[in-house]
């Protein structure tokens, strides 16, 4: 079972999302695609800048899809 990390930036001000993104490689659990979702986020977040944050409101939204390879 591998796990694939989704990731959206949105905006409370245009409130709207920007196309989800997926992130690899694949995790191989749910604790670490959900560890690898919180540190990507921040790292974006960092990128991003704290006046483009805080002007447009930007939050990050993942999820970590579960696929199962037979």
């Amino acid at each position: 079972m591998k796990f694939l990390l989704i990731i959206q930036i949105c905006s409370l001000v245009h409130t709207e999302c920007l196309p989800p993104q997926k992130i690899y490689p694949m995790y191989s659990s749910h604790y670490d695609c959900s560890t690898g979702g919180y540190l990507r986020g921040l790292t974006i977040i960092r990128e991003l800048g704290q006046e483009e944050v805080n002007k447009a409101k930007i939050y990050i939204h993942f999820t970590c899809q579960k696929l199962n390879y037979s």
